[in-house]
């Protein structure tokens, strides 16, 4: 069988059993299958495909087929033009947290001029005592992806990435040692995490039992559980079936862990800190009111993704 019509039998099996994006994973699947890229796809498609690679090409179409996410079958994911290592441990990172990442950069990046700027009228001793870095907790970290980006694209940051679960912290341990990036991971119920919570590797929890960190930062990011319990049944089969429930479930109104963060956030950022926080695309207004109500924040504004929906709320401590 030529590898063209190879490839099409594998759309037409993922298309019938009802996957999205049939296409795309069919020849994403070939291009795992066989180790290669789309160019070395292309230019083997008029060729007779390998029987070894035929067989094994069609076992992971029935995977995907049964509804197994494509990133559990090849076990990673690219996000910010970085590799990260995927486990049903973890939620996929998705194309819309990259907006929570771009937002946060941004912002990281304009403190760092404005800072420059007064530094040059300032004194000699305030100089000396000048912060050497810009102190970043990322709340509910999962596979790490937005604390390594974050890492990975700014070398003024240290980053903590917090979790509950240790499964998930030790991926994200791995996907720092896999990129590169020097981040340090605490397990933890949300802000019990740093300092008290324990410090992760990807062996697991460290021997040295309490985390350094002072407990206050520069900036929180974070993208917490926030679909509807009653959500949850009319998900994708790939998502409810396949994915923590417990990374998804925001309770009956998807609002319950952004309480906890409006609640506690100001506690643990410095003066003027930022809260950066990923959302629901109907869930601004209801949590820019919830940040007005507390009194601890600045007004808080949305920032819409690339389709022009709403995707992360952003506020600075008064």
């Amino acid at each position: 069988m030529k590898t063209r019509i190879l490839i099409k039998e594998g759309e037409y099996r993922l298309a019938k059993a009802g996957v999205m994006d049939a296409k795309i994973d069919a020849e994403e699947l070939y291009c795992f299958a066989c180790n290669c890229d789309k160019v070395v796809m292309f230019l083997r498609k008029e060729e007779e495909a390998d029987k070894d690679v035929e067989e094994k090409y069609l076992e992971l179409i029935e995977r995907r087929a049964s509804r197994i996410p494509l990133q559990h079958i090849t076990g990673e994911q690219e996000f910010m033009g970085f590799r990260f290592k995927v486990t049903p441990d973890v939620l996929i990172p998705r194309q819309d947290t990259e907006t929570l990442v771009t937002e946060a950069v941004k912002t990281i990046r304009q403190e760092s001029e404005r800072a420059a700027e007064e530094m040059k009228k300032a004194s000699i001793f305030r100089k000396l005592r000048r912060r050497q870095c810009f102190e970043v907790l990322d709340l509910c970290c999962g596979s790490g992806s937005v604390g390594i980006s974050l890492s990975r694209m700014l070398d003024t940051v240290s980053v903590s990435g917090t979790d509950i679960s240790l499964p998930a912290l030790k991926l994200a341990a791995a996907n720092a040692a896999l990129n590169r990036a020097k981040v340090e991971f605490f397990q933890g119920d949300m802000f019990d995490a740093v300092p008290e919570g324990r410090r992760v590797t990807a062996e697991g929890l460290s021997a040295r039992a309490k985390g350094t960190k002072t407990g206050q930062f520069d900036m929180i990011v974070s993208n917490p559980p926030y679909i509807r319990s009653s959500i949850i049944p009319l998900l994708q089969e790939e998502v409810k079936k396949h994915e923590p429930i417990e990374a998804l479930d925001g309770g009956r109104d998807g609002l319950d862990f952004y309480r906890t963060i409006v609640k506690q956030a100001h506690q643990r950022l410095k003066p003027e800190g930022w809260l950066l926080l990923e959302i629901g695309y109907d869930q601004g207004e209801e949590l820019r009111k919830m940040i007005k109500d507390s009194g601890f924040y600045s007004p808080a504004t949305v920032v819409k993704d690339l389709p022009g929906r709403d995707r992360v709320v952003k506020c600075r401590k008064k």
